[in-house]
């Protein structure tokens, strides 16, 4: 054991874990899913080159 919590603080912080872990469970199975539009996004549009700007060619060099 490392020690980093006192059993206490360790205990308190399973019992939160086991209830994200229902509550995440109960939504999965209720059908909730994350999604996005993609809309805002550049789809397609990739930048090859190892520099972090972005360039105006859409990275075609």
């Amino acid at each position: 054991m490392c020690e980093a919590l006192s059993a206490d603080d360790n205990g308190k912080q399973k019992a939160l874990l086991d209830r994200r872990v229902a509550m995440l469970t109960k939504l999965g199975q209720r059908g909730y899913a994350v999604s996005e539009e993609l809309g805002g996004y550049r789809v397609g549009q990739f930048d090859t080159d190892a520099d972090s700007d972005t360039d105006a060619d859409s990275g075609t060099e």
